[in-house]
């Protein structure tokens, strides 16, 4: 707590917090690349925000139909960390002991899948 005399300079540690993203893939083994990230306080608000988003979600224009038969895909992941302050830009860091969910679009529906736990990732 400040005694009033200026701002409160404690130190805190980052929340945790649950990072939704939908990324789009090229190939199985092909580049990934995030389209749409956020970040939510529970694990239950990041699963409903993809269930929500990623059935809707438009491949970019700048990749033509054709190519999307050549497996580009769509895709969304929760994943926790928490976002790491006092450097030039916030930064995400994964919490690397926790799985990641990872998010199939079928249809208008979404199927989730544990995934095993990442390798040190950075964002």
């Amino acid at each position: 707590m400040s005694d009033g005399s200026g701002p409160d300079r404690r130190s805190t540690a980052p929340t945790v917090r649950w990072r939704a993203s939908i990324g789009l893939a090229v190939g199985a083994d092909g580049p990934v690349s995030s389209i749409v990230e956020s970040d939510h306080g529970s694990e239950g608000s990041a699963r409903e925000w993809i269930e929500r988003k990623l059935p809707r979600t438009r491949f970019p224009a700048w990749i033509p139909a054709a190519r999307r038969a050549d497996g580009v895909e769509l895709f969304g992941r929760v994943a926790r960390g928490q976002v790491v302050t006092g450097r030039l830009l916030p930064t995400w860091e994964s919490d690397t002991a926790t799985e990641i969910w990872h998010a199939d679009r079928t249809g208008d529906q979404v199927q989730w899948r544990r995934c095993a736990i990442p390798a040190a990732e950075e964002n």
